[in-house]
């Protein structure tokens, strides 16, 4: 059963400031980066369990030891509220 994929604001935020930091050195790889990542979340519509649960209801996934994406789910949505990228200072 496919879910409906849906980015929450706070993850909107995430993902453009994880841009804004690679576009600063080459903003054609900063698009690619983030379209290939917001495809690759695509696969949690199918298996929204492929990640590790961080506690009852939220989920991680790990992409290229790069990015980590933090989301939850339902029958019918997985919501991806959160986008670590592991060039960022925090």
């Amino acid at each position: 059963m496919s879910r409906r994929l849906v980015f929450l604001p706070s993850a909107e935020f995430d993902f453009a400031a994880a841009y804004d930091l690679i576009a600063a050195d080459s903003p054609r790889a900063a698009l690619a980066f983030i379209d290939d990542l917001r495809r690759r979340c695509e696969v949690l519509t199918d298996f929204p369990r492929v990640g590790r649960p961080v506690d009852d209801v939220v989920y991680r996934i790990t992409f290229d030891r790069r990015a980590v994406v933090f989301y939850s789910f339902d029958d019918e949505t997985v919501r991806v509220s959160a986008l670590r990228y592991l060039g960022q200072a925090f």
